[in-house]
């Protein structure tokens, strides 16, 4: 009886041993209210709360995060806990934004295709969001834009759009690490790119 209950308190305490260290894994990787971070072709978030939210139904309650976009205010997104920091990524450091912008001009621009293969590889690039992608991306587009133009010819309306869409997940990104304004950011980059590319076509 003796050797029993030694063992019961010996497995008793293994379990309130590994509860207390899966607790302390999951209090670690859990983001904090007023984190920022990048959410996938959502862009720049900020985490305002982890709650249930009132969209499920009963039983089936669990965690989620609830972000605020940059690129759209009034988009609530709502991403469960478990797997939530898969889908996401740390800003840029302001280091890696600095480099981004510095080397603007001699950095090589992505290859935009043609016909139907085009669009998935944009959306491609656009669904991981990667920084310097997708400032190679807007610099590709802009050239493309350049090219057209001067040929008599507008820009593809499918391009436009991808070309909108990567500058409004791009410059809030390198705004917020920069610690500058998005338009500063903008009026940087569109300027630079636009006599760049002009006087190399």
């Amino acid at each position: 009886a003796m050797i029993s209950l030694v063992l019961k308190a010996k497995f008793f305490a293994l379990h309130i041993k590994n509860l207390t260290f899966f607790c302390s894994r999951q209090e670690v990787q859990m983001l904090k209210k007023g984190e920022v971070v990048v959410y996938g072709s959502r862009g720049l978030c900020m985490l305002k709360d982890i709650a249930i939210p009132p969209f499920l139904s009963a039983g089936k309650e669990k965690l989620y995060y609830q972000l605020s976009s940059a690129s759209d205010k009034s988009a609530v997104l709502y991403v469960p806990v478990d797997g939530g920091e898969d889908k996401m990524r740390d800003v840029i450091s302001e280091e890696e934004a600095k480099e981004l912008m510095d080397h603007l001009e001699e950095m090589d621009s992505l290859s935009v295709s043609t016909g139907k293969k085009a669009e998935a590889e944009i959306a491609e690039v656009v669904k991981r969001n990667d920084a310097p992608e997708m400032l190679a991306l807007v610099k590709g587009l802009y050239k493309l834009r350049i090219e057209r133009t001067q040929n008599g010819k507008k820009l593809a309306s499918m391009n436009e759009r991808y070309l909108s869409l990567s500058e409004k997940l791009l410059y809030p990104e390198l705004a917020f690490a920069l610690k500058t304004e998005v338009d500063k950011v903008k009026k940087t980059v569109t300027g630079t790119l636009n006599r760049v590319l002009q006087e190399a076509s």
